[in-house]
């Protein structure tokens, strides 16, 4: 008999619950829901088995905690797979409650980056969770749905099996492969581009990275090499969004996008070769940027890179191991702007080592990079990396919230120089330095093409600015 599997984003906040990325919707600039194409690819693997799956993504459905549980009652679900993030697990597990008031026989599954550093641990506080499952999560639960196999056989999960926890060997292939995505559970009409407001498609094109930033879940995550799509694969599937729900805009994620510059250029022009034109958006390492391969990405379409600088201070990137130079970081923006190329570009405060001196250098940097969309993080010690493995074990670092609260936007522990609370200032003065800027906008008028562009980029700034300096500062009153 074929099971039936439901697969979810919890009714506990927007959040990008890809497996690397864990931002708060709400609480960023440069953020805005994307489809749940991790689920979808899952949903994919297990109907190759014969199973029916159906995808639920609550908070950006507007669904509430009520709402899954009448899908749990009426649905008669087998299996529940949770989409958790580092910010929000300890209120998506109490789906796992919620699952076993319904039915003791469901069998409760959690996915999310969490899992990577203590998933035998985090199974002991859950006793309702049957599974979490890890890295290629698509074939582990593939396996899980054959049913052919003792669990113990299956790579990359910890399960349950009476009072006994047990974790299996770790494995990421060399290569990725993944199933043809399940596309008709996911309602494409909530997922858009804040820009211009067209339908928006993700599409998973690699995984893993060999970087060694010290803050970063990446290459835990999706294994320390850089591992891409067979280029033919991804254009089927942009055919398969196309002309199945007219959508022509996309982002390609990958931890790290334009390593392999021979790959890129594959995939750019078997884009040309469509027979339509679609437009997209990706991530970047400023030090793999070139001014040949972005004029090779904008003759395919691409409009904006997503780029991670972190620090203007020379001495805070050597100490996150990301290792990029003032010089490199300016080169890759130029090129990207030369090019009418977005650029999104991604910043952090709050390293050990951060003092007003190294904070107010990121400022400076950032002001002078003259980006489109920019964005201000905390430093934020993730389990499982080695940041979190620093602040962990320093006494003058001790966390300020549980790693159950931890939180991108909010701060968590001060550095040698700087208390939590002078942080949070210089955080809110970055902001305001960018985004209280008249020239900031002067800059972008530049990308706009529109009167309707140019009113709901208005918008989304308006309103996100409100809801990160405003309201925040509201509540710490």
């Amino acid at each position: 008999m074929n099971k039936r599997w439901l697969l979810m984003n919890p009714p506990t906040g927007k959040y990008i619950r890809d497996t690397r990325c864990q931002a708060s919707v709400d609480d960023a600039f440069a953020i805005s829901a994307r489809p749940p194409a991790d689920l979808a690819y899952i949903a994919g693997a297990i109907e190759e088995c014969g199973d029916r799956c159906c995808i639920k993504d609550y908070p950006v459905q507007g669904l509430t905690w009520d709402d899954m549980l009448m899908d749990l009652s009426v649905l008669e679900v087998d299996y529940v797979v949770i989409n958790t993030t580092m910010f929000t697990f300890e209120e998506d597990l109490k789906v796992c409650e919620a699952c076993k008031g319904i039915d003791q026989d469901i069998v409760t599954i959690a996915k999310g980056a969490i899992f990577y550093a203590d998933s035998i641990g985090i199974m002991s506080n859950y006793p309702m969770l049957d599974i979490v499952v890890a890295n290629d999560e698509e074939e582990s639960l593939k396996e899980i749905a054959r049913a052919v196999y003792d669990w113990n056989d299956i790579d990359n999960i910890t399960y349950r099996k009476g009072n006994r926890i047990t974790r299996t060997k770790t494995h990421v292939n060399d290569t990725l492969n993944l199933p043809i995505p399940k596309i008709d559970g996911i309602n494409h009409m909530l997922y858009r581009r804040p820009d211009t407001n067209e339908k928006q498609a993700t599409i998973v094109v690699g995984r893993g990275c060999p970087g060694k930033c010290i803050y970063c879940v990446a290459p835990m995550v999706g294994g320390h090499a850089a591992r891409y799509r067979e280029v033919k694969e991804i254009m089927a599937e942009i055919r398969l969004y196309y002309y199945k729900y007219e959508i022509s805009n996309f982002y390609f994620s990958a931890d790290t996008f334009t390593c392999n510059h021979n790959w890129v250029k594959e995939f750019c022009a078997e884009i040309n070769k469509l027979e339509f034109k679609i437009s997209w958006l990706c991530t970047a390492r400023a030090d793999s940027i070139t001014s040949d391969l972005i004029k090779i990405m904008k003759m395919s379409g691409c409009w904006g890179v997503s780029i991670g600088i972190e620090s203007g201070s020379h001495y805070i990137q050597k100490m996150i191991k990301k290792n990029l130079s003032e010089s490199v970081i300016k080169s890759a923006i130029d090129i990207c702007r030369n090019n009418r190329i977005v650029t999104l570009l991604h910043f952090m405060i709050g390293f050990p080592w951060d003092s007003d001196k190294t904070v107010n250098d990121t400022i400076k940097l950032a002001k002078s990079l003259k980006g489109n969309i920019i964005e201000f993080y905390i430093a934020t010690p993730l389990p499982g990396t080695e940041l979190y493995e620093i602040v962990k074990n320093d006494s003058k670092l001790t966390l300020i919230r549980s790693p159950n609260g931890l939180n991108q936007n909010i701060v968590t522990t001060g550095t040698y120089y700087l208390s939590p609370e002078r942080l949070t200032l210089l955080r809110k003065k970055a902001i305001k330095s960018i985004y209280y800027n008249p020239m900031f906008y002067a800059h972008s008028l530049l990308y706009i093409h529109s009167f309707s562009q140019l009113i709901r980029c208005t918008i989304f700034v308006v309103r996100k600015i409100k809801n990160i300096v405003l309201q925040k500062q509201r509540k710490e009153r």
